[in-house]
């Protein structure tokens, strides 16, 4: 049986066919591609035009060609959130709003005096902030493009997006529901909170179906099959968010097991056996029955890597930034002192509805740059470490963090360990994508 494990990440997407082979999952084929995020007014508002999700699937299909007549299903992973409103047709009718996003936080407060902190804690166990929230963002249209908000037949995220023009069908899970809003996460029912939808004039009509990740939407239609040399016209599974299928691949499932993604975004993740939410951060229903997952996210992770080598080391390339100079700028900084600090918050915060910005406090003229990374790392890992120890008041921690990511290195995960949590880290690889593929062989094993 052959497995497509597609990934709609934030600023690529990534790709694999996986053969089921007895109890294990092959690797056949991979894609990747990376599009450009919208990034503007001040760097207030994070969107992106849905087609470049479509074309990175064509794309990948087209690179795949000689393994696709082979898919037997095809599941979903997606950035989230990724509002997008649709019509009835499942055509976008604006570009999805992602979670860098902070054009809504006149909305989000609007949401919490309206509602109330505790309700929103008890119900959908989240603060609604700017991005990080669905229902902000579609007040945030209703506010200012009235004539889309009309029209709108539907709102989903990236994977009821996909799913809709694949199959036709609208469906999201709990996963990607559980940063509206607008869903019941604590009770993780499937049902959406009508009381709060009608407050703010939305229809639960205009909520797409909430399923279980392992649930085919439908199977991809007979045009699209033909074009993209599906011969199968295999069921697409709706999925679940990236940062949640990232855990589930890792064997995240006890109470206290901790994941720790690193991708454009850093988010570290507890598995939890009751609902635990907090202002703090935010709560996720897991892919599994019964288990819930903090989500701690710092917008900008890997990002902030990337953008530290464009501004302060350009004459090096990405591979000698990361393969030697981030490297010894940890060695060096790892165990000396250093007045040097740096607030994270390069885009934004999640948890704010203030608009936060990055420093860097306590320069001297004999700062290098080399200290201002390592202090960016630094950085970067006690954000993470004021979330696991708020954690550790109610659950007890594993003595393993999982990480994975693209930005991870051994040093990384080194200064982590004197930064974040002394613990044992076990790196993983592919994460969110294969996350997807399990959620296939679910399926299969069901069917």
């Amino acid at each position: 049986m052959m497995i497509l494990g597609v990934d709609i990440g934030t600023t690529n997407m990534k790709m694999g066919a996986f053969r089921v082979v007895g109890d294990t999952l092959d690797l056949a084929r991979e894609f990747s591609q990376s599009y450009t995020v919208n990034i503007y007014n001040d760097g207030l508002f994070g969107d992106i035009e849905q087609d470049r999700w479509r074309k990175a699937f064509a794309a990948g299909c087209r690179d795949m060609a000689d393994v696709a007549a082979e898919v037997d299903v095809i599941a979903l992973s997606g950035t989230t959130p990724g509002l997008t409103a649709m019509d009835k047709n499942g055509e976008a009718l604006y570009p999805a709003i992602l979670m860098l996003d902070q054009r809504s936080r006149k909305q989000a407060r609007f949401i919490i005096d309206t509602v109330g902190s505790e309700m929103l804690l008890q119900t959908s166990a989240n603060m609604p902030v700017a991005g990080g929230c669905s229902l902000a963002s579609i007040i945030w249209i209703k506010d200012n493009l009235p004539d889309i908000f009309r029209r709108v037949y539907m709102f989903g995220h990236s994977n009821t997006y996909i799913a809709r023009w694949l199959t036709g069908n609208f469906a999201i899970d709990p996963s990607s529901a559980s940063l509206t809003a607008l869903y019941n996460t604590v009770n993780n029912d499937f049902t959406w909170n009508e009381d709060i939808a009608r407050a703010f004039g939305i229809s639960p009509s205009q909520l797409p179906p909430v399923v279980p990740a392992h649930q085919s939407a439908g199977r991809v239609s007979e045009s699209l099959a033909s074009e993209f040399g599906f011969k199968k016209q295999p069921p697409v599974l709706i999925g679940g968010n990236d940062a949640v299928l990232a855990a589930y691949s890792a064997g995240i499932k006890d109470p206290g097991d901790v994941i720790n993604v690193n991708g454009t975004c850093e988010i570290t993740l507890v598995c939890l056996d009751k609902c635990l939410p907090s202002a703090n951060y935010n709560i996720r229903a897991h892919v599994l029955p019964d288990r819930w997952l903090t989500l701690h996210v710092l917008n900008a992770g890997g990002k902030a890597l990337d953008w530290f080598r464009t501004v302060f080391c350009s004459e090096l390339s990405a591979g000698e930034f990361y393969d030697r100079f981030l490297p010894e700028a940890i060695d060096t900084w790892l165990e000396r002192e250093s007045s040097l600090t740096y607030v994270p918050y390069l885009m934004g915060s999640r948890y704010s509805l203030r608009p936060l910005k990055a420093e860097f406090l306590g320069l001297t003229q004999q700062t290098t740059r080399q200290e201002l990374l390592a202090a960016m790392v630094r950085g970067l890992c006690e954000y993470q470490k004021r979330h696991v120890e708020e954690v550790a008041e109610n659950v007890q921690l594993a003595e393993t963090i999982h990480v994975t990511g693209g930005a991870v290195n051994s040093k990384l995960i080194q200064a982590k360990q004197m930064w974040m949590r002394d613990c044992k880290y076990i790196r993983s690889d592919q994460s969110s994508m294969k996350g997807a593929a399990l959620l296939g062989c679910t399926y299969l094993e069901q069917a």
